[in-house]
């Protein structure tokens, strides 16, 4: 292997935006665990009602706009949606294969979301019940 060389399929980097996503979400455990939530669901709702109507719905919603804004981001860094524009607002006017890409990788962030939330924060939870056994 070359030293120094690092070069990161795109399934590493979205289990690394992933991971740095869920990392990042605020302490308060009833927040944490809306955005599991809604995370889990995710892709079951992209493939049920369509990436547009998925985005119109986590949008709308106080409770899923966290996962929202993580899409968003992702949508950013990936090139499918200009910087500092609505994921939502663009993807309307884009024309079907562009969606159509849009919806493919959003599909595979949002396995990769759903598998990266069950992780950590359900570890987070056990963690908090061994402190208490510990103490």
């Amino acid at each position: 292997m070359v030293e120094g060389l690092k070069v990161k399929t795109l399934e590493q980097e979205r289990a690394n935006f992933c991971l740095e996503e869920v990392k990042n979400l605020p302490k308060e455990k009833d927040k944490r665990d809306k955005y599991k939530a809604n995370a889990r669901r995710l892709p079951a709702f992209i493939v049920s009602n369509g990436l547009i109507s998925t985005l119109a719905f986590y949008k709308s919603k106080e409770e899923t706009k966290p996962v929202y804004y993580t899409l968003n981001k992702w949508l950013q860094k990936r090139g499918y949606i200009s910087k500092d524009k609505d994921a939502f607002d663009e993807l309307v006017n884009k024309d079907f294969q562009i969606l159509r890409l849009a919806t493919t990788e959003i599909l595979a962030l949002a396995n990769w979301l759903k598998r990266t939330v069950e992780i950590e924060i359900q570890e987070e939870k056990a963690n908090s019940l061994g402190e208490r056994e510990g103490q």
